[in-house]
């Protein structure tokens, strides 16, 4: 039996998609009694930092959780021997037919009455749910086992005893706990049901104590928690399967599986954020100048910031996947090399769209239209290669809109001022690009791919990059006067400038072995140092 994983890939795609057709409904419907969800996230935020909400979280857990491992412990070992044994299942069999329809909720009143209001009355209902769709799952599997496995044994001079051992209860497990993964939803409804009933504690109650008082977000708060509540079950057990019935778990082919976060980070070279990152960062603390910020705007400009970056080179390696294939250097990308299909990067492309899309719309109406066309730029760049030189510059100019782009989500305007870091971005990107790219150009003469390297050669290129990178310093410069910052600003710019000499240094054309080093550790400080820079330049100007 294959069994199809639940990546967090999975888990983050389906809640964007909620997200974001929760986020349009609301502002279509434009009422309190549905709040938009990034005001919900931002009270459960709030929540989840007192003491109320986990005293609550953990009430429910406990009285879920305590009536799953009754039922289980119950039902199993029942469905098993009626299963086994066909004289008792025909005893019991009519019994659980006439009991098992029964909607056993409208027992409530009548155990409240023997039990009281407290735990016990919720985790007996819980539990006398949940044990039949135990029982009978269990009972069915036992049933469905071939009867030659069992003959066989007994050839071999097996009791009853060894057959349970040995082929009974393997064969039991897995159904009683494709049985928990299906109780679990049963078990959290049924908790919410109990919990609005005689009690003052629980998810439950709080939402219909939040209901009451027309408290309309705190009701979505609790109902998040309740749908946190069941993941997190559903996991446990989903683990636990994974533990206990190891035998009976066959995974797809390595190539068909959808890739582990990790290989997903590592297609994109996530830790190359740090290049574009600080410049958004930076073009915040510009902005604070000016306006007013909200530090949710902050949160969803990263969001938007990373969503974009990683949709863009998730195509990037999509598209350039045939290419990367034949250069050795870049054969063992995971498209190339097999360990991620082009259907995995698909969905990682669509959900990191989907993610920069919604990001844009909690930001701004504004936002959420000119996405579209920063988007489309972003995967337009990917093209560029196969036919223009240029392509450098086409990429700094797509990440270059960056400090626009957020200057624009905080105040709804665009000044000539912050084109000025924008152009900073341009140049610096594409400078360290054209070095970068120094390491395929034969490999892009042979193939027919543009590049200035390819183009005018090593030398020349390491000139124009240089050229580009002083275009860089200048505009860094500028800024100091533009933006009226301090002296500080004006010495950190200095370290800057030192850097990007260093980093001119390390790649001569008779040595790019040091490329590496150039690109990704000295640029990496050059980035961050940047908006150290402009904060301090800020704070104390």
């Amino acid at each position: 039996m294959k069994k199809k994983e639940v990546t967090a890939g999975d888990y983050l795609f389906s809640l964007t998609v909620c997200l974001f057709i929760w986020k349009f409904v609301a502002m279509g419907i434009s009422s309190p009694v549905l709040p938009c969800p990034e005001t919900v996230l931002r009270a459960l935020t709030g929540a989840m930092q007192g003491a109320t909400f986990w005293n609550n979280f953990f009430i429910s857990a406990w009285r879920v959780v305590a009536s799953i491992i009754l039922a289980w412990s119950l039902a199993f070992p029942l469905g098993m021997i009626i299963g086994f044994n066909r004289r008792l299942n025909r005893i019991f069999a009519p019994v659980i037919f006439m009991t098992y329809p029964v909607p056993k909720i409208v027992l409530l009143p009548i155990i409240l009455l023997f039990f009281g209001i407290g735990d016990l009355s919720k985790i007996i209902l819980i539990t006398m749910i949940l044990f039949f769709q135990i029982l009978l799952a269990v009972r069915d599997g036992v049933k469905a086992i071939d009867t030659k496995y069992i003959d066989s044994l007994k050839s071999l001079g097996a009791s009853d005893l060894d057959i349970i051992k040995e082929i009974v209860i393997p064969s039991a497990l897995p159904h009683s706990f494709t049985a928990l993964r299906i109780s679990t939803g049963t078990a959290i409804s049924v908790l919410f049901f109990v919990e609005s009933f005689a009690t003052t504690s629980g998810l439950g109650y709080m939402i219909m104590d939040a209901w009451a008082k027309a408290m309309y977000v705190d009701i979505f708060v609790y109902i998040i928690a309740m749908a946190m509540l069941g993941i997190i079950l559903y996991e446990i057990i989903d683990l636990l399967e994974k533990k206990i019935c190891a035998w009976n778990l066959q995974t797809d082919s390595p190539l068909t599986t959808p890739s582990g976060l990790t290989t997903y980070l590592k297609m994109i070279k996530f830790s190359h954020t740090i290049f574009a990152l600080p410049f958004a960062l930076a073009s915040v603390v510009l902005a604070y100048k000016y306006t007013t910020i909200d530090p949710a705007d902050i949160f969803w400009i990263i969001t938007a910031m990373i969503g974009a970056r990683s949709a863009a080179m998730g195509f990037n390696r999509l598209a350039d996947a045939a290419i990367d294939k034949k250069n050795p250097r870049t054969a063992a990308r995971e498209i190339p090399s097999g360990t991620m299909t082009g259907r995995d990067a698909v969905i990682f492309i669509l959900v990191s769209a989907i993610i920069f899309v919604f990001s844009a719309g909690m930001l701004s109406m504004l936002c959420l239209w000119l996405c579209l066309p920063v988007l489309f730029m972003l995967f337009f760049y990917s093209f560029t290669k196969r036919f223009t030189w240029l392509c450098h510059l086409i990429l700094g100019l797509a990440i270059g809109m960056v400090p626009m782009a957020v200057w624009v989500a905080l105040t709804g305007e665009m000044p000539w001022r912050i084109g000025v870091l924008g152009l900073a971005l341009l140049t610096y990107i594409a400078g360290f690009d054209i070095l970068y790219a120094c390491q395929d150009v034969g490999f892009d003469r042979d193939q027919g791919l543009y590049s200035i390297p390819a183009r005018f050669g090593i030398k020349p290129a390491l000139v124009i990059s240089a050229a580009l990178h002083l275009a860089t310093l200048s505009c860094l410069v500028g800024l100091f006067w533009i933006f009226d910052l301090n002296a500080i600003y004006l010495g950190l710019t200095g370290i800057i400038g030192l850097l990007l000499i260093v980093e001119h240094w390390l790649v001569t054309p008779d040595d790019l072995s040091r490329i590496p080093i150039a690109f990704f550790h000295v640029n990496s400080i050059i980035s961050v140092l940047i908006l150290v820079s402009i904060l301090a330049g800020s704070l104390a100007g």
